[in-house]
């Protein structure tokens, strides 16, 4: 590792040990303390866990169908919350259609919902943006400090703040099994099917007509908008209340060209790399020169901070035969492939964006309010002129929440599609 890769990988933990603690903080003022107990006992990465699984004959069930679940400790820079949480093993799709086992987490509050109607379910998308198991939420929110280096781990802030609402949460490992990042079918039918589970869960307590909200920032809105787009082909049934999409890199070859080149390179690599697990019949490895298949297979497990750290101000012609990949016509077919597409969902939509950010430039995000408003959408537009990519997850969080908790409460919603 270079001393300028180590620099920023200490620089990125740093943050991310900010967020955690913040996360802790703010479940203890906002009343969800955290609750003493014995040492959380060593959890094995999903690799290395039976749970994770999936139950000969599992391909027959309907989408959505509890496989296997089990109660485990949700936590906080290993400190345990004071809520009800499980790991649902659930049967889905991948991005071709064929079955796959997904991982959700569902976390309910343990104070009972005193407002009206049933409790709401909030499904969250971390930014989950790596290449191992050991990187997918799930893991992240029981194994602690193991999981340092996940996104999960950061975003703890926003989990713990819905908590705090009395709502429930339910997050999804969307990149599935084989960590398929940019995958998006795969994302996508994940969430659907992740929401089924949870409000089929008897002992959360839900139920099918809880008030379901989706959200996500960065690469947890790409998820987002993933399962926006799927909703009413695959889980019609759903009745989705509001979906708050932060940060979305809904056009990826423009943002991937965008970041080649600087500190986000990393995300790069790591979605070419995930979205050829997903379509080998694709053959984008055979894009890439043997020193970039090799860096690909040292990647293999990496979760995001390691991506970053790793490539930083690299390009992607460094480890392609083609000195201009994004020209590669498979390569090209790929990332609008998995581009999100706003089709029109029935649902409010609030679509927030720093104008000045670095990573995803906010006419990718623009792009996509103007195909939701055209499909017929209610869009609230926010577009806060200063902050960063990485500024506005935590600066844009309360307008998401405020968004979401405007539509349980049956609230008419912003619309400046028509302004």
């Amino acid at each position: 590792m270079t001393e300028l890769s180590g620099r920023m990988l200490s620089m990125a933990r740093t943050r991310r040990w900010s967020f955690f603690l913040a996360a802790v903080v703010t479940a203890v003022g906002l009343g969800l303390t955290a609750v003493s107990g014995p040492a959380l006992a060593e959890i094995p990465p999903p690799s290395e866990d039976p749970f994770y699984t999936a139950p000969a004959g599992y391909e027959a069930q309907p989408d959505g169908t509890i496989l296997r679940s089990r109660s485990v400790a949700a936590t906080a820079l290993s400190v345990p919350l004071p809520v009800d949480s499980w790991q649902l093993l659930y049967k889905s799709l991948d991005s071709h259609r064929n079955p796959v086992a997904d991982v959700a987490t569902v976390l309910v509050p343990r104070t009972p919902w005193t407002g009206d109607g049933p409790r709401p379910l909030v499904s969250y998308q971390t930014a989950e943006d790596s290449l191992g198991s050991r990187c997918a939420p799930s893991y992240a929110l029981t194994a602690g400090l193991e999981a340092a280096t996940s996104n999960a781990a950061s975003e703890s802030l926003m989990i713990a703040n819905l908590l705090s609402r009395g709502w429930a949460v339910v997050t999804a490992d969307y990149e599935g099994p084989d960590s398929e990042f940019l995958a998006g079918p795969q994302a996508g039918y994940a969430v659907l099917d992740g929401v089924r589970a949870a409000q089929l869960f008897g002992p959360a307590g839900l139920g099918v007509n809880a008030p379901t909200g989706l959200w996500g920032y960065s690469g947890g809105a790409f998820a987002t908008a993933w399962a926006a787009q799927l909703q009413q082909a695959h889980a019609p049934e759903l009745d989705v209340y509001g979906i708050a999409l932060g940060g979305l890199p809904a056009d990826l070859e423009a943002t991937m060209r965008n970041v080649d080149g600087g500190y986000g390179f990393g995300l790069t690599f790591g979605g070419v790399t995930g979205i050829d697990r997903a379509y080998p019949e694709k053959r984008l490895s055979q894009l890439f020169t043997g020193e970039g298949r090799a860096a690909m297979q040292a990647s293999g497990a990496a979760c995001t901070v390691e991506l970053i750290a790793k490539y930083a101000f690299r390009s992607l012609h460094d480890y392609t035969i083609d000195p201009r990949p994004f020209d590669f016509p498979d390569l090209r077919d790929a990332l609008a492939e998995n581009s999100p597409t706003a089709v029109g969902t029935g649902s409010p939509i609030y679509s927030y964006h720093a104008e000045a950010d670095e990573l995803v430039p906010v006419a990718v995000h623009d792009e996509y309010v103007r195909q939701a408003c055209a499909a017929g959408d209610t869009v609230q537009v926010v577009r806060p002129s200063g902050g960063s990519h990485n500024t506005t997850l935590i600066s844009g969080a309360p307008g998401a929440i405020d968004f979401l908790a405007a539509r349980f409460a049956g609230m008419p919603a912003v619309d400046d599609c028509h302004r």
